[in-house]
């Protein structure tokens, strides 16, 4: 059955148009180069050489065979460095899961940046609930997850990449829009919107956490999965909320963000398969390692840790 070898002996031979030619070509002897010759001939069925005393020379049936082992020699190779290149992590797709609010702070960096360091590596982005980011992953559906902490022993590898305060969002008409700092303190009589505890337990007990350091327990009105979705609740005056700074992104004319005086700081990071061997996933990791730091203010996107 023909083979690779056998089509590099004849192209090599087909080139040179003689076997001593060829045959110092291929670094071999040529024996064994009339004997693969034959054999090709003889599998095929049809004679691609016509033999000279001194050189040989295409048969019709010999030259529209070159032009196809061309192709075939080409695609083996190109598949070759293809593989090659996969295992090596600098080609190929990665499904990243991101919860919605790294889209307002990670998400768009580490996009960038690994994009730049690694253009043949198509990035494929999924948005993802908290609470189901860990079985995405471990079902392969994901290869890699970006969020907060489990906040329990988990079956992931984690690594933390930024942390950043809440602040808050409150309607425009609020008597406390317009302060530089709000007082946390003043908001224990309003109505709270906020994440169920099951969905992003991290960003809950962070919430939690501020209102007990000012001495109450908010009076939770509404709970909804979507950072976003809070933060078009408290627009329509429902109540008001406690978010990740890099929220106060979103541009809204009903509602303003405000800075909260010693917040606790929410961490973001990177989860992947404990037993992960993908080149692409070390590579993502190792590039997201590279950000550096930056400002983690209301209004901006979170620090690196």
């Amino acid at each position: 059955m023909m083979n690779f070898r056998q089509l590099r002996y004849f192209v090599a031979l087909a080139e040179t148009q003689h076997f001593g030619q060829a045959a110092a070509r291929l670094h071999i002897t040529q024996p064994p180069l009339s004997r693969q010759i034959a054999a090709l001939e003889q599998d095929l069925g049809v004679r691609l050489f016509e033999r000279h005393s001194r050189h040989v020379a295409l048969t019709p049936a010999g030259d529209d065979f070159y032009r196809h082992a061309l192709r075939l020699l080409a695609d083996a190779e190109r598949a070759s460095q293809s593989a090659r290149a996969t295992e090596a992590g600098a080609i190929g797709e990665l499904r990243l899961g991101f919860a919605m609010y790294a889209a307002f702070s990670l998400l768009p960096r580490l996009v960038r940046v690994f994009s730049a360091a690694r253009p043949r590596i198509t990035l494929s982005l999924e948005e993802i609930l908290p609470r189901d980011m860990e079985q995405a992953v471990l079902e392969h559906r994901l290869d890699i997850g970006i969020g907060m902490p489990l906040g329990r022993p988990g079956r992931l590898d984690y690594r933390a990449l930024a942390r950043e305060p809440l602040c808050a969002v409150l309607p425009r008409s609020h008597p406390q829009a317009d302060a530089p700092v709000v007082d946390v303190a003043g908001l224990a009589d309003e109505d709270f919107i906020t994440l169920p505890r099951s969905t992003a337990p991290a960003l809950h007990e962070a919430v939690l956490e501020c209102c007990a350091a000012h001495g109450f327990v908010p009076r939770i009105r509404l709970e909804t999965h979507l950072q976003q979705t809070i933060v078009s609740l408290v627009a329509e005056g429902l109540g008001v909320a406690l978010v990740p700074a890099s929220l106060s992104r979103l541009r809204m004319d009903e509602i303003v963000f405000v800075a909260i005086d010693g917040s606790p700081l929410i961490e973001q990071g990177l989860y992947w398969r404990r037993d992960e061997a993908d080149a692409r996933v070390a590579a993502f990791i190792e590039c997201a390692e590279t950000l550096g730091p930056v400002d983690g203010a209301c209004g901006s996107a979170p620090g690196a840790v």
